[in-house]
């Protein structure tokens, strides 16, 4: 009895669990999709003849899509799919679209309004070109099938039986199959005929294909077998070591040949690993220990070459290293560890380009981090920076040695230098105009003709190709289309038959990028586009032959929102630096009332941008701050840029909000000076804190995930998130006060909040995610403790399940601290008091006591 009542409690628990989980998940689609006022869209994909696109519907910025959509850019018919999954890799030609719909697959042909449903079928790719089909059924039958517009001429081309698993190329031209025998065999796409590669013994570890993919590499057991398609040669590779190998990479040059290298533990035990781990003064490694038994590590390092079937080793060691560009015959070598200095998150890395016959490093190249180096796809020259900055490159050949510069000063910041496809070219951009260099005659010409007092800035090219882990290049034979921002102007060119052409001109946001999957046809003459404005939901457009045609508008009603209003205006602070401010203002705004105004800060980049079509429903806050949100409730919400100046990070915000806020309040009358707010998150909750211990300028703020103690919480913090210490977040990075600790600790003590919490008069709302490793959210506690000490109207928020932020992906959590944040501001700046969880929470004449 005792043993049938344990079963019928743990059946109950298994219960109540499941539901409990199916009902967290129903309150997180519930946040979402109470309300289906405001969605919003999105450019998903395209296909690739241009004629139907992918758009997204959103409601209340929920990460997934409530509702997908196909629509023709030509006629603007409008198909729903949402019910369609796993498509997007499968975009044909023609309105050829295959996908699953729950566990079957469908093909669809969008032209002829026909599909075609297959049950049983465990995975499948198609071939776009070829216009083909790979699917593998539950059976373990693999069939290929050629695809038509008529789904009645679909043809079955090859059924195979008894398969395991298929491996399709990236570029699906290359097929390979494994049957339950462990026979792997080759599938021409051309004539489907079979060719046997090799009998295997065990499973795949895993298959890499080289870079031209008419070939890979299998690792199985402790070999690795080098496969030749062209040749059917295939090369084998033993790994064997005594001990289980480690961090096994493999890559290929462009002749085939293959990059290997991997460790292993020895048998020399490091005998204090399991209690004591040492932190050396002048360590290039700060790593905290597990405590768990260690050993000296091996390290190996090989170049197998294909044609040859012969392996040169190479020196490698914890200290020396190689990276794998893709030229044959070289490598980079580097050494991680030598100029690290924990100055920035990326350390410095001096690479030089390594000879593998010789075994030795032939020149040096460069100063560098992150690696930019950018073979040419003929691989006969390397594209590479000359310092840190990357505002310098320059040219090597890689048979002469010889190097040159090109002119590349005022490099536009984030625009890498790209080659063409033909490796003769290099697109960049500086001074506001986009160049090419001729690497023949060594000559510039200036594509674009802007003027420095015009000034532009050139975004990234859009219509990048690349050779997987090798490199991007533009494809001169195609149009290619780049952004030009001038003032408030944002303009859409294209670069075709070497001439540039205005397409799109507008003052909204304006997002021309890639996505997960191509919004390009790939002829690259239809391209799709999205804007949107604080008073524009989004808006999906097409660029087709030149031409542009909106393929799908929003259907909020315009009456929500074409009241809104904003002015945008320049002030300076105390160094007569140009800043931007922009004032939202409030719904039913009567110039004749007093409303109070909530400021939200970050730096010079403004986060989210002013012109997001903000929603105004609590879930699609950011990190609490919603400016429409705000509006909707009366408020006035000014969002104004700040920056960092020599006199620190804290003092430096007080400047420029201070007379942001003056300059607003000269612009509108109707701001109520008494009654002002100020928000920010992460470094803007660190600018929140600081305005709000030295001015008195603000009634109350919320200042979230902050780094209140700039000294002990920064400056002096080991990082586990970064894995070092955080002292360069402190000096350089955004926080940028110039000077380390010891050479001005007056400055640190001035910009610290912490150490000037005493003074506030401000109410201040914190919060933190109790994950957040980024800026540790211990920072927030002390700031709350030094604030509670002095009896100062605080009061904090620990999220349990938050990392550095809050996202639609945290709806509940996103959801609360909205509601907070607004209680807060409506507690403090609109006297409405009956908020219990403020009101009980601030009074020091009383007490509360913590329930949790």
């Amino acid at each position: 009895m005792k043993i049938i009542l344990k079963i019928l409690v743990l059946l109950i628990l298994c219960l109540y669990s499941f539901q409990k989980a199916v009902s967290q998940e129903t309150d997180k689609n519930v946040f979402f999709d109470d309300d289906l006022t405001w969605s919003s869209l999105s450019a998903a994909a395209l296909s690739p003849d241009g004629q139907w696109a992918v758009v997204g519907k959103r409601y209340n910025k929920n990460p997934r899509p409530k509702k997908t959509y196909f629509v023709n850019t030509t006629t603007k018919e409008k198909k729903d799919f949402t019910h369609v999954s796993n498509f997007y890799k499968s975009l044909l030609n023609k309105g050829i679209v295959v996908g699953n719909i729950k566990k079957d697959l469908a093909i669809f042909s969008l032209n002829q309004n026909d599909s075609l449903l297959i049950k049983e079928v465990a995975k499948f790719n198609t071939h776009l070109e070829l216009n083909l089909l790979f699917t593998l059924k539950n059976s373990s039958e693999f069939i290929i099938t050629k695809l038509s517009e008529n789904l009645k001429k679909i043809k079955t081309e090859l059924s195979l039986q008894a398969i395991d698993k298929y491996y399709l190329s990236p570029n699906s031209n290359t097929l390979v199959v494994l049957s339950k025998k462990r026979e792997l065999i080759q599938i021409n796409l051309k004539d489907f005929t079979l060719n046997k590669i090799i009998d295997l013994k065990n499973n795949i570890k895993t298959l890499q294909w080289n870079i031209n993919q008419d070939g890979f590499v299998i690792h199985i057991d402790n070999k690795l077998h080098v496969i030749d398609l062209n040749s059917n040669k295939i090369g084998v590779i033993d790994i064997s070591e005594d001990k289980d190998i480690e961090n096994l990479k493999l890559s290929f040059f462009l002749n085939n040949d293959l990059f290997v290298s991997y460790q292993f533990n020895s048998d020399q035990i490091i005998p204090e690993s399991e209690y004591l781990d040492i932190w050396q003064g002048n360590s290039k490694q700060l790593v905290p220990s597990d405590f768990k038994t260690k050993y000296k590590k091996i390290y190996k390092a090989f170049v197998y070459k294909t044609k040859q079937d012969t392996i040169t080793s190479l020196e490698r060691k914890i200290d020396k290293d190689y990276l794998n560009i893709g030229i044959p015959g070289y490598l980079l070598s580097y050494n991680y560890f030598k100029d690290i200095d924990f100055d920035t998150y990326f350390p410095p890395i001096e690479y030089s380009l390594y000879d593998i016959d010789k075994q030795k490093n032939i020149t040096s190249l460069s100063m560098t981090s992150q690696s930019p180096f950018y073979p040419s796809i003929d691989g006969k020259h390397i594209l590479y920076p000359v310092n840190r900055a990357k505002d310098k490159w320059e040219i090597l050949n890689i048979k002469t040695l010889e190097k040159h510069p090109f002119d590349t000063d005022n490099l536009t910041k984030g625009f890498s230098p790209i080659w063409s496809q033909d490796s003769k070219t290099i697109f960049y951009a500086s001074n506001g105009n986009l160049h090419s260099y001729n690497l023949e005659n060594r000559k510039t010409i200036n594509l674009t003709q802007f003027k420095n007092t015009d000034k532009v800035h050139i975004g990234r090219l859009v219509n990048r190709e690349s050779i997987p882990t090798y490199v991007s290049y533009v494809d001169t034979n195609k149009p290619f289309y780049f952004i030009g921002t001038q003032e408030n102007n944002k303009t859409i060119y294209m670069f075709d038959k070497q001439k540039i052409k205005s397409i799109y001109t507008t003052i909204n946001d304006l997002s021309l990028r890639r996505t997960s999957n191509k919004t390009f046809s790939n002829d690259y003459n239809t391209v799709l586009f999205q804007i949107e404005d604080y008073n524009l939901p989004t808006k999906i457009l097409a660029i087709q032959n030149k031409k542009v045609s909106t393929v799908m508008e929003s259907d909020i009603n315009k009456d929500l929102y074409k009241w809104r209003k904003r002015v945008d205006f320049t002030f300076t602070d105390k160094f007569n630096k140009n800043l931007n401010g922009y004032l939202f203002y409030p719904k039913n705004y009567d110039p004749k009332k007093k409303y109070p105004m909530i400021v939200h800060l970050y730096d010079l980049n403004l986060v989210p941008e002013p012109n997001e079509f903000s929603i105004p429903v609590h879930v699609t806050s950011i990190c609490g701050f919603n400016s429409s949100l705000l509006t909707e409730n009366e408020y006035f919400v000014l969002v104004a840029q700040t920056y960092v100046t020599e006199e620190g990070t804290g003092v430096s915000a007080v400047d420029c909000v201070t007379n942001a806020v003056n300059k607003s309040l000269e612009i509108e009358p109707s701001i109520d000076k008494d009654n002002l707010g100020v928000i920010g998150h992460s470094f803007g909750g660190y600018k929140a804190s600081a305005i709000s211990v030295l001015s008195d300028l603000f009634k109350a703020s919320v200042s979230g995930a902050g780094a209140h103690d700039l000294i002990g919480g920064m400056m002096f913090r080991y990082s586990y998130y970064r894995r070092m210490p955080d002292w360069f977040m402190a000096e350089k990075s955004q926080s940028n006060m110039m000077v380390k600790f010891s050479e001005n600790p007056e400055k640190y003590y001035i910009n610290s909040p912490i150490l000037n919490a005493y003074k506030t008069k401000t109410a201040m709302l914190l919060f933190t995610g109790s994950q957040d490793d980024n800026i540790d959210w211990e920072n927030t506690r002390r700031m709350f403790i030094a604030l509670k000490r002095e009896q100062k109207p605080v009061m904090a928020l620990f999220y349990k399940n938050i990392i550095h932020g809050f996202s639609p992906s945290n709806p509940i959590e996103n959801r609360d601290l909205s509601i907070r944040v607004l209680d807060w501001f409506d507690y403090h700046l609109k006297n409405k008091k009956n908020i219990p969880w403020i009101k009980e929470g601030l009074d020091y004449n009383t007490y509360s006591i913590s329930t949790n």
